[in-house]
């Protein structure tokens, strides 16, 4: 199920998809970067601060 408002960096991957300018596709292939190392950066926060016992059921 995919939700009614795209994410960054789903929005930011349609762009990446369309763009035929190199320099327009750098800009958006560096933003998308970007925005991916934040969400992972946020997940693994997140998972060092969940009880031990939690992650051990993963």
């Amino acid at each position: 199920m995919t939700p009614q408002h795209p994410s960054d960096w789903e929005r930011l991957a349609q762009q990446v998809s369309n763009e035929m300018d190199p320099r327009k596709l750098l800009v958006l292939v560096t933003e998308l970067n970007r925005v991916l190392g934040e969400r992972n950066e946020m997940s693994r926060q997140q998972r060092q601060h969940q009880p031990k016992s939690y992650r051990n059921c993963q």
